[in-house]
């Protein structure tokens, strides 16, 4: 019978703290994003998608040495690139980042010497056509040059919507 008395005892302390957690919350004011009406600020250094920058002319500063490729695990970048004749520079064809594949763990970001790659804000990426998740150079210039804050963190903010 005493085992039986402690074991309600055990019972009714827990339902009651239970219930106080309960009603603590009840009255507590809701933290909640009225989303897509709000936006959350994020901090600076957030993993969105990774972009192209540029330098203060708008030309990209990516030069093709194609480490941000070598140190993706997933192998989801890719680029062609060609020498231009009589110069040792290389020449950015194509630079192409599948979304769907990404982890968004910013190695390739870490692995740029050049500073032309940084991890954007841009989250809203959702799209019923898997091709419109594969990101070429334009795009991912396009991204870059809407930059409004310094590289910190290997992240930047961007002004604007994200287009499509």
């Amino acid at each position: 019978m005493r085992k039986f008395l402690a074991e309600v005892y055990k019972a009714l302390k827990s339902a009651i703290l239970g219930l106080k957690v309960t009603g603590k919350n009840m009255v507590t004011p809701a933290i909640t994003v009225q989303y897509p009406d709000e936006r959350l600020d994020l901090p600076i250094g957030y993993r969105g998608i990774p972009v192209l920058l540029s330098d203060a002319e708008g030309n990209l500063k990516c030069v093709s040495c194609e480490l941000c490729a070598r140190a993706c695990p997933v192998e989801c970048i890719e680029i062609q690139s060609h020498r231009e004749e009589g110069k040792k520079i290389k020449v950015l064809d194509v630079y192409n980042l599948d979304a769907t594949w990404c982890m968004y763990c910013g190695l390739c970001v870490e692995a740029c010497p050049f500073d032309a790659l940084a991890m954007s804000d841009q989250y809203e990426l959702a799209d019923y056509d898997l091709k419109n998740l594969v990101f070429d150079r334009d795009r991912l210039a396009e991204i870059g040059r809407r930059q409004v804050t310094e590289t910190i963190n290997f992240g930047i903010k961007t002004g604007g919507e994200p287009t499509r």
